[in-house]
């Protein structure tokens, strides 16, 4: 969309008022999501919808400070629910049980200890994420790369498909990627 009243944050977010969103709509735009100052002309905008029966409902988020930007960019991860709801940790453990392993394996306390690191950094949204991006990409016939950087230290990651190299046949330390 493209105001002329727009302004911006030190955050980098453009943030509307309430002319700037009514001289958006009138100009046709039809924003499903904006951040502004004052959040409360969209909540009556979208009671007004609710009243009568219009789909085209505006999410509107306060303007953030810098101290909650990254905490809502990890709760809003732009992916399909049906990720957001997806059990890593069982992925793992399936995909372990399908190549064999059981759970004495070397490859199973592998993934044990790499997942306890990606919970104690808060990191399991990342691998959800990452689920559906592969998912996105074999659905488009997307290639990857063999892996790159120290992502090849994860023996999880290579589970996941995101590289191909098994970093516990060439010995590589999880700490590598993890630092």
């Amino acid at each position: 969309m493209k105001y002329n009243l727009m302004k911006t944050n030190n955050n980098g977010q453009t943030v509307l008022n309430q002319m700037d969103l009514i001289d958006g709509w009138l100009s046709g735009h039809s924003p499903n999501s904006v951040i502004m100052g004052d959040v409360e002309p969209i909540n009556i905008y979208n009671e007004w919808c609710e009243l009568y029966d219009i789909e085209q409902k505006i999410k509107a988020a306060p303007e953030y400070t810098k101290e909650n930007y990254i905490e809502n960019c990890m709760g809003n991860w732009n992916m399909p629910d049906q990720y957001k709801l997806l059990s890593i940790e069982e992925l793992l453990l399936e995909k372990l049980d399908t190549l064999g392993y059981d759970n004495n394996s070397e490859q199973f306390l592998r993934v044990r200890q790499e997942f306890q690191e990606y919970e104690k950094r808060g990191m399991i949204i990342v691998l959800k994420f990452l689920v559906y991006l592969l998912d996105v990409c074999k659905e488009h016939n997307i290639v990857l790369g063999v892996g790159r950087g120290s992502s090849v230290a994860s023996y999880v990651l290579f589970l996941m498909g995101i590289h191909r190299v098994d970093s516990i046949k060439y010995e590589l330390d999880i700490k590598e990627f993890l630092k």
